[in-house]
């Protein structure tokens, strides 16, 4: 265990130098105590009885997603901007795992817990570990989970407003035969997106098709093309297609591609997320942004009041995606 006689060795100072230190008092020389903090520092030495930095969970469900790294390394920012120091955990989209890992924060006394996109979003999934949570008096936000329990606070994006940008973009355009490369049907990011699509068609007096909704089995560039292969494969064909996210549209594009079509011309696509490589692709993507600086320092400091004043109310924050018209959408042809 590292004391303060190694800290004054590291440093090269008297052990009640290290002490005037630790006490901060004022007859230490400025160089002097800039050794002795990176000693500290370099050392890994926490003074007993020193108030330790505030420490939150953050659980993501897959770092392979570029959404997620994006959402978490703000949160991270604002985190360590706030006080916090974060302790980051990859659930790879298991409840078990997420489970596992609440377990473990807990374990080591953590202030509190942001999760991503959490399993509470997947219908099928199992939710008992929230409700322990949540009964023990954890101090839980979400970040694009289902705002329908009121005693977590949620914090993310409108999905229902996502499906409809998306949609009125290429009515406006002139499509009329929308197809929708669509996430698992047990997550309410899934069904909200479609009702957003749904309602854009029905105010722009377009009768949507339900040939035209393809489910994937996960959220991966390979089910983004499997996806798309049977909106292609279909009695009907899209002339564009709405994907649930960037991944899945850029797997939807290379689908498109393998089967000859010319991209935008004779298929035009809008993903979501808002991810720094739909801005490269071939053509470019257009998508539905998400605000991830806006959700990270909402989500951070929703934590801290619920942090600091546990039994206060709470309020849910929603915010409004924006679209980013980009190469990948085009009217469609004669």
């Amino acid at each position: 265990m590292t004391g303060v006689r190694d800290v004054a060795a590291r440093a090269g100072v008297s052990v009640a130098t290290v002490s005037r230190v630790l006490n901060g008092l004022p007859n230490v020389r400025p160089a002097t105590r800039r050794r002795v903090e990176t000693a500290m520092r370099d050392l890994l030495y926490v003074p007993p009885g020193r108030t330790r930095t505030a420490v939150i969970g953050l659980l993501v469900p897959d770092l392979q997603n570029p959404i997620f790294p994006a959402l978490a390394q703000a949160i991270e920012t604002c985190s360590a901007d706030a006080g916090f120091a974060t302790i980051l955990c990859n659930t790879a989209c298991s409840p078990r795992a997420e489970s596992a890992y609440v377990h473990t924060l807990l374990a080591h006394g953590v202030d509190g817990m942001i999760f991503i996109s959490p399993e509470l979003a997947n219908s099928a999934a199992d939710h008992s570990h929230y409700d322990r949570l949540v009964a023990e008096g954890a101090r839980i936000v979400f970040v694009n989970g289902p705002a329908d329990r009121s005693d977590v606070p949620t914090v993310g994006v409108d999905e229902v407003a996502a499906g409809e940008l998306a949609a009125e973009h290429l009515v406006d355009l002139g499509h009329t035969r929308i197809g929708f490369v669509a996430g698992p049907a047990t997550y309410r990011a899934t069904r909200d997106k479609l009702a957003g699509l749904r309602r854009a068609l029905a105010h722009r007096g377009v009768e949507p098709d339900t040939r035209l909704v393809a489910i994937a089995d996960g959220w991966t560039f390979a089910d983004g093309a499997a996806a798309m292969d049977t909106l292609l494969a279909g009695s009907v064909r899209p002339t564009a297609v709405i994907a649930s996210s960037d991944v899945m549209a850029i797997g939807a594009l290379d689908a498109a591609r393998r089967r000859g079509l010319r991209l935008p011309v004779d298929l035009s696509v809008v993903g979501f997320d808002g991810v720094a490589i739909a801005e490269f692709t071939t053509p470019s993507l257009t998508t539905v942004v998400q605000p991830t600086a806006a959700i990270a320092r909402a989500a951070v400091e929703l934590l801290g009041r619920l942090i600091a004043e546990p039994a206060a109310e709470h309020p849910h924050a929603v915010f409004r995606p924006r679209l980013v018209a980009r190469d990948s959408t085009t009217p469609p042809a004669a």
